[in-house]
């Protein structure tokens, strides 16, 4: 009677437990929709302020390949960088109020490890489920009710083609309360535990379920078993089996807390069929299911609750911060493209301003070399013909063999030539070091890729052409026809002539007179030819080089690399006020979960959260005495370290934050937003922590960058 009673209390406290869980999570889905609401306000905000950038800049004039295209293009994998993290988190938060009121626990494990079988007994099936020797029968999830809990079955990991198997299974996990993880006696496969992994990424409290298969249909089995259970569940046996998951559980998904249940699940399907129903209770009871099944009842009542927060609010903050982090990198990597541009483009433009300086003075000393023969012949022509009627045709026929036109022509496609041989091995220089950066990049990818420099740099091609049409413009020369000789050596002409009447009277005197004024009219239209070629050339410099390639490329590069900083920043923006959401819904989490281990804190106390979900939660604490209590009993329930760290000056605050390592504030010096941090050997591992996670939640929570330096290296 005393044990009924009992029972009947247990079982009332579990189903009291059930209903306390959805009305849990029901105000937890509240929390959840009203920060998934502030992100897609907030990406809104960002996707106006990206476009404002690119519609900023211009369509015309474009000489890199349209800078407003490519800033357009930021915008459209910005579009759908948020569309799909944020569809999918409302994908999930839709999926989990559809079953608000069941506490879910999801069934993963290898094929033929007798997920099928437990399902089986569960539901007290005919057994059709059950796999035959490698046969495949779970080939999609299903779900069942069993005990008030929603169950889920998962096909096998580790099976043949099984990447399609194991995506179908991992879709689950966002609405998973409690996960059971079932290997099997006859493999603890490695496999299995790697394909994980991303369990423990969305911090999922696992149950490990050891099935230990002795197969009862064989009658000495049979007998053995209900004789002898033992026989079955051999303590050494056991032990090894225990071993191995701890070591694969501690090693693959970094597991500090591991509780392992041994059941037989053929013995269990056994006792729930007619055949076997004389030794049904001796079955059920020797299977070992009853203590898993009351191990959950267990985490229902006891931990419930905090499962209950942990599904709906840190699955949401999961996927929110993957959008955070996501926007982090955008902007870095938008950042660091910005600044590559605007280093290599100011290289060019210092090329470009000496190049225009360059050309000018070329062109006035090109066309001196032009002229210097006619201006070193003019004596000589002068003596030769300062008689001769024909003297202007002769003259203007000697300024002709100049070849002007061929000369301006030359000089065009010399300047041009340089200018493009400059340009592409410009386009060389940047698609070697962008290939280099590219594959230093490789070690971390990231789905976005916000500039692809060779694309970008097709304006080179698009330059050729219009490089290729700028020296059309020699036509301009033949239109203005300010080269015209006749016009220039007329009044000369006309002074010989009039000087024929006086030609019988002090001739010889007359004669050179004459003579030095031609010559000096001819040398001062000489000067002008010279002047004026080398300013049609430099004209046309400026009007077809200088103001219109050059200045657009100027023009396009700033607006690009300019643009796209002011896009950095806005993702930057973004990402901080997505941490902002982040950082309550972990609050959240603490507050909660504190609540529920009848530990609670005021939340005005807690100044600040990082959490690396699933390993690590850092806090600001801003009361003088320490709370420990709080720390353990919500790290035990969440399933993570906690660590509270003081609100005080930031040398004492940043050698707290790289707790667990032991770090005296002495060792620690703090310049501009650097910490440099120096610690014992033996604590460089514990500072720092796997992956650098400590590190990192450190430098996160204090708000520098924090290096740590042991005794004979640096490590940060």
């Amino acid at each position: 009677m005393t044990d009924l009673i009992r029972d009947l209390r247990h079982r009332d406290a579990y189903h009291r437990a059930l209903r306390q869980c959805a009305h849990v999570a029901r105000e937890e889905f509240e929390v959840a929709t009203r920060a998934l609401h502030d992100a897609e306000q907030i990406g809104q905000k960002l996707k106006a302020a990206v476009a404002a950038v690119a519609r900023r800049v211009p369509t015309d004039g474009a000489a890199v390949e349209d800078a407003r295209a490519r800033l357009q293009e930021l915008d459209a994998k910005l579009e759908t960088t948020l569309a799909d993290s944020l569809r999918a988190t409302n994908a999930a938060l839709n999926a989990k109020q559809n079953v608000l009121s069941r506490f879910t626990v999801t069934l993963f494990g290898r094929t033929m490890a007798g997920k099928s079988t437990i399902r089986e007994a569960l539901t007290r099936g005919d057994g059709a489920t059950i796999g035959k020797g490698a046969q495949r029968t779970t080939r999609d999830v299903r779900e069942y009710v069993w005990n008030s809990l929603r169950i889920i079955d998962t096909p096998g990991i580790g099976a043949y083609e099984g990447d399609e198997d194991r995506a179908q299974a991992l879709s689950v996990i966002d609405e998973t309360d409690v996960v059971l993880f079932l290997a099997s006696s006859d493999g603890v496969q490695e496999e299995s535990f790697k394909g994980m992994r991303e369990l423990r990424q969305q911090n999922k409290p696992l149950i490990f379920v050891l099935n230990v298969k002795r197969d009862l249909e064989k009658p000495v089995n049979m007998r053995r078993f209900l004789r002898d259970p033992q026989s079955v569940f051999d303590e050494n046996e056991l032990r090894g089996h225990f071993d191995r998951i701890r070591w694969l559980a501690r090693d693959y998904l970094g597991m500090r807390d591991v509780r392992i249940f041994p059941i037989h699940a053929q013995a269990a399907y056994f006792s729930t069929r007619p055949e076997y129903g004389e030794n049904a209770e001796l079955l059920a009871e020797r299977s070992r299911l009853g203590d898993l099944l009351h191990a959950l009842e267990v985490e229902v009542s006891q931990r419930g609750l905090v499962r209950r927060v942990q599904t709906i609010v840190d699955g949401t903050q999961i996927s929110l911060l993957d959008l955070q982090e996501e926007l982090g990198k955008q902007a870095k990597t938008v950042r660091r493209a910005a600044h590559y541009l605007e280093d290599k483009f100011g290289e060019l433009d210092v090329w470009l301003s000496g190049f225009i300086r360059a050309t000018n003075a070329r062109a006035e000393t090109e066309a001196s070399q032009l002229v210097q023969p006619l201006r070193a012949s003019v004596s000589a022509f002068i003596d030769e013909n300062i008689e001769r009627e024909d003297v202007g045709d002769r003259w203007n026929h000697k300024v002709g063999a100049l070849d002007i036109q061929g000369w301006l022509k030359r000089q065009q496609t010399a300047i041009l030539d340089e200018l493009r041989a400059r340009l592409v091995e410009f386009s060389r220089e940047m698609s070697v070091e962008s290939k280099l950066i590219g594959e230093f990049d490789a070690a971390s990818p990231s789905q976005f890729d916000p500039w692809d420099v060779q694309r970008s740099l097709r304006w080179l091609s698009a330059a050729g052409g219009a490089m290729a049409g700028v020296a059309a413009v020699a036509g301009y020369f033949g239109a203005a026809n300010f080269w015209n000789p006749v016009g220039w050596i007329a009044g000369g002409v006309s002074v010989i002539a009039l000087g024929l009447s006086w030609l019988f009277s002090d001739r010889e005197k007359k004669l050179q007179g004459q003579k030095a004024k031609v010559t000096s009219d001819l040398r001062k239209s000489i000067d002008n030819l010279e002047r004026e070629v080398a300013n049609g050339l430099k004209k046309w410099f400026y009007d077809s080089v200088t103001s219109r390639l050059v200045r657009a490329i100027r023009k396009d590069t700033r607006q690009l690399y300019t643009g796209m900083s002011e896009v950095s920043r806005s993702l930057n923006d973004g990402a901080r006020q997505v941490d902002t959401i982040v950082e309550g819904l972990n609050r959240r989490l603490l507050i909660r979960t504190g609540q529920f281990v009848q530990t609670p804190v005021e939340e005005a106390l807690i100044a600040r959260v990082v959490r690396d979900p699933g390993i690590r939660v850092k806090f600001l604490w801003r009361e003088n005495t320490e709370n420990a209590a709080f720390c353990k009993r919500v790290g035990l329930a969440i399933g993570e370290w906690v660590d509270e760290i003081p609100d005080v000056p930031v040398a004492q605050k940043v050698a707290a934050a790289l707790r667990p390592a032991s770090v005296s504030p002495t060792n620690v010096s703090i310049s501009a937003q650097l910490a440099l941090v120096r610690v014992p050997q033996q604590e460089v591992g514990r500072a720092i922590g796997k992956r650098g996670s400590n590190v990192s939640l450190a430098s996160r929570l204090v708000g520098v960058r924090i290096k740590v330096i042991g005794e004979d290296r640096a490590h940060g």
